[in-house]
């Protein structure tokens, strides 16, 4: 019966060993082996991968671009931007060469709506800002204003500028790989329009024989309307980008 006891009893240890979820005195070395605790870093990097936070850097026709950008579920982002621009563009308007320089120095808001959860978008939002082309002529030979003809001297140099309107709403279309991706970087690439609306234009002469006359002032505006006309290119301006960014 003694014997029976013991065996019994060794028995019973050895199962509680087996189903111990940690590590006993009783159990050995062995039991205590099979207890492994979670290494706290997988979960700080899981966190990581879940961030719906990310900002970003670009480049694209609207000039260099850093953006913000949240994602609160795979089908929806709220972004937002900064773009400076300076570009040469040089034009000639009604026979006068003009030396141009286009400057956009703006805000952005856009949502980025991702249909089918995947990486492609559809953007609508707006653009808040400066938008100018800054005109600059010297002519060297007699030139045409309005409707008349004024030499070089009576002339001087014309001043212009073309301002269109700081609010500009904005639809396009894309690929954002961060909406309903979980890597850290993600990719970017945007096709759309800014509507900026028809310009409105300045123009005056400085240090010409005729630069303070009715007559030249008058041609001016009509030279000015002829400008807008031919302006209305910038109405719809093409936005076109590419870029990248970091999760937080």
């Amino acid at each position: 019966m003694k014997i029976l006891i013991s065996v019994l009893g060794s028995a019973a240890l050895l199962a509680g060993c087996s189903s111990a979820p940690s590590y006993s005195p009783s159990c050995g070395s062995q039991c205590g082996a099979q207890y492994q605790p979670q290494s706290q870093p997988q979960y700080a990097n899981a966190a990581r991968s879940q961030s719906k936070f990310a900002v970003g850097l670009g480049a694209g026709t609207t000039g260099a671009t850093l953006e913000a950008k949240f994602a609160p579920n795979n089908n929806l982002a709220l972004r937002g931007s900064y773009n400076f621009l300076e570009f040469g563009a040089d034009q000639d308007y009604d026979g006068i060469d003009y030396e141009g320089d286009l400057s956009l120095n703006t805000f952005g808001g856009f949502v980025d709506v991702a249909p089918f959860g995947n990486g492609f978008v559809l953007s609508g939002g707006a653009y808040i800002g400066d938008k100018t082309l800054d005109l600059f002529a010297t002519p060297s030979n007699n030139v045409e204003i309005g409707g008349q003809t004024f030499t070089p001297a009576e002339v001087g140099s014309l001043n212009g500028q073309a301002e269109l309107k700081n609010f500009a709403p904005y639809a396009g279309i894309g690929y954002d790989s961060f909406i309903a991706g979980s890597s850290d970087w993600s990719f970017n690439a945007r096709a759309g329009v800014m509507f900026t609306g028809s310009p409105k234009v300045d123009l005056v002469s400085v240090d010409g024989l005729l630069s303070d006359d009715a007559t030249l002032r008058a041609e001016l505006d009509t030279e000015i309307a002829s400008i807008e006309e031919e302006a209305e290119d910038y109405k719809y301006y093409p936005v076109l980008s590419v870029g990248i960014a970091r999760r937080f």
